[in-house]
């Protein structure tokens, strides 16, 4: 999945709208009689996976088409405190304007790179696809979702039109599981798997006699879910889901399920610190960047590792 200028040129222009609805009544008036042109730089206060570069640079080029951007780093870099991202020359006016709506882009969607890169390290050596769910900010979810594959997990279901999921609420309106797959099946293309949630082991002997083709443990436990794979025995695939976190993923992906989808990956997330200085960088962030440097407060872990090939990266044209 990659991002370009198409794209995301909606969300960017939302993003100005709000922040420039009735102009800057605050570094307007310091350009009134005179708007150089200056030089910048957008980097990074903390430890982690960059993303939203190509947001930030269309931030900045839809305000001032004469502007220069220079990508330091790509989408999905690992980077630490004081590593530039972005070196920018544009009018003050432009800096003044787009700073907190470029900054926002990076530190949002590289707090999800981050935060599932960190997943993905605790699931090495296993085969299990880590996937996201729609858990997250309405509106955004495209671009969400490409910060989920820039950190190296996969995507799930992206909409209602993409995929057959059949939950809870689905199985209580057909009356059973096996009136709610026989009714979608007789109507539905005949390109889409079917996948439905399984709540108790009854449930999954159900799904396999109705052939689902992608059977969900939901909220089980471990022995539930090991039953649970026994009772499947390759017949279909097997995805863990609810209630998943950086404590119970490693033991469930030792299980050996096919997927394990969750959404803590979107719905919950720290934001990586990042900074635009026109110039050289104020004293109070070389001050946060060596402390960091020194090991303080760093909330991600220093491994030298790379996305798994075919993660996605940004283009910038």
């Amino acid at each position: 999945m990659q991002l370009n200028r198409f794209m995301i040129r909606p969300f960017v222009e939302a993003g100005l709208r709000e922040e420039l609805a009735a102009g800057d009544t605050t570094g307007g008036f310091l350009v009134l009689d005179d708007d150089p042109v200056q030089t910048g730089q957008i980097y990074a206060k903390d430890y982690g996976i960059v993303c939203g570069l190509l947001l930030a640079d269309e931030t900045i080029r839809m305000l001032d088409d004469g502007a220069e951007v220079e990508h330091a780093v790509r989408d999905g870099d690992e980077v630490t405190p004081g590593t530039t991202l972005l070196k920018i020359t544009a009018r003050t006016s432009t800096f003044f304007a787009i700073e907190r709506c470029a900054l926002d882009w990076i530190q949002q969607l590289s707090g999800i790179a981050t935060k599932t890169r960190r997943y993905m390290d605790m699931v090495k050596g296993t085969n299990v696809r880590v996937t996201d769910t729609r858990k997250g900010w309405p509106s955004l979810r495209v671009l969400q979702k490409y910060a989920v594959r820039i950190g190296g997990a996969h995507n799930h279901i992206f909409n209602l039109s993409n995929c057959i999921l059949i939950k809870d609420n689905h199985i209580k309106a057909a009356g059973s599981l096996t009136n709610a797959v026989n009714t979608i099946r007789a109507h539905a293309q005949h390109t889409f798997k079917i996948e439905a949630e399984c709540e108790t082991l009854d449930m999954v002997h159900e799904a396999l006699a109705v052939n689902v083709e992608i059977i969900m443990f939901d909220n089980m436990d471990l022995d539930e879910m090991r039953e649970g794979l026994k009772i499947v025995d390759g017949r279909a695939m097997t995805e863990a889901s609810g209630g998943i976190n950086e404590k119970t993923i490693g033991p469930i992906a030792q299980l050996g399920v096919d997927i394990i989808s969750l959404g803590d990956l979107t719905h919950s997330l720290n934001a990586l610190d990042v900074s635009l200085d026109i110039k050289d960088l104020k004293p109070s962030a070389l001050l946060t960047i060596k402390r960091m440097e020194q090991g303080q407060q760093a909330n991600f872990h220093k491994a030298n590792h790379r996305p798994p090939h075919g993660s996605g990266q940004a283009t910038h044209d």
